[in-house]
């Protein structure tokens, strides 16, 4: 059995003129605690699916949280705080980490709470987060790029010309045009159409938003069936005369030639 250890947060401060204690803490505080450390530990939902078994428990001193997992959690967890102190900064953590981080700073500014982070480890790190220290990413939550979107499009034109389309990677969203591209051509509303779009891609969600119209993107799913089988009946005799398609698909896949 894999050696344990345990995590510690601690908060220290004042509520209602005395000293913060276990029964100050509401369950819901509690829960945001218990994910929030979970979700640093492990950010994805496989990492979750997988991680290993972690109990908890809450004590005095002023309040103390424990998280009893194997010593391989404890250690990444010491490493990462300890990153974080030596830095004084989060801008180096993923996403999902630093939000989590944030999340301690905006409850140790708004309750005036110390909030310490340290481990069972016997070179255990120390990560303090208090109302003076400035744990926010300052890194940017998006990317500005150009996206190909394709869907069916189910509003069009009003006073901010811009047109509402559904596709089936992102859902619904709204793309901003000129009265001109609106006019242009014929009426598109519930119809399928491709568009070439810039705009900003959200870190987190990966949804495009600020969308604005490039160009339309000919876009044509009718099936020819006459072509297809015009095709089918001009390569017939030469794969008539390949001896094992299986061998020449995987030499086509790998770029080679077949012999």
């Amino acid at each position: 059995m894999e050696e344990k250890g345990h995590i510690a947060v601690r908060f220290d401060g004042i509520i209602n003129g005395r000293k913060i204690s276990p029964l100050d803490v509401d369950i819901s505080e509690i829960k945001e605690i218990i994910t929030g450390v979970e979700s640093f530990l492990y950010p994805t939902r496989n990492e979750k699916n997988d991680r290993p078994h972690i109990a908890y428990k809450i004590e005095e001193g002023s309040t103390l949280h424990k998280f009893i997992l194997p010593i391989t959690g404890v250690i990444l967890f010491n490493g990462l705080i300890g990153e974080i102190a030596n830095r004084k900064s989060i801008e180096f953590l993923d996403y999902k980490r630093a939000e989590i981080i944030e999340k301690f700073q905006r409850i140790a500014r708004e309750k005036n709470l110390e909030i310490t982070f340290y481990t069972s480890s016997s070179d255990s790190k120390e990560l303090k987060i208090t109302k003076e220290t400035n744990y926010f990413n300052v890194a940017p939550s998006f990317i500005n790029t150009e996206f190909i979107l394709y869907g069916e499009v189910y509003q069009e034109g009003g006073i901010t010309p811009n047109f509402h389309i559904d596709t089936k990677e992102f859902g619904k969203l709204t793309v901003s045009a000129t009265k001109e591209q609106i006019l242009e051509g014929e009426k598109r509303v519930y119809k399928i159409y491709g568009l070439k779009a810039s705009g900003k891609q959200s870190i987190e969600t990966q949804k495009p938003f600020d969308l604005k119209l490039e160009n339309f993107i000919d876009y044509n799913p009718v099936f020819d069936k006459a072509q297809l089988d015009l095709l089918i009946a001009k390569a017939t005799p030469n794969l008539s005369k390949i001896k094992n398609v299986d061998s020449w698909l995987e030499t086509i896949r790998e770029g080679g030639l077949y012999e």
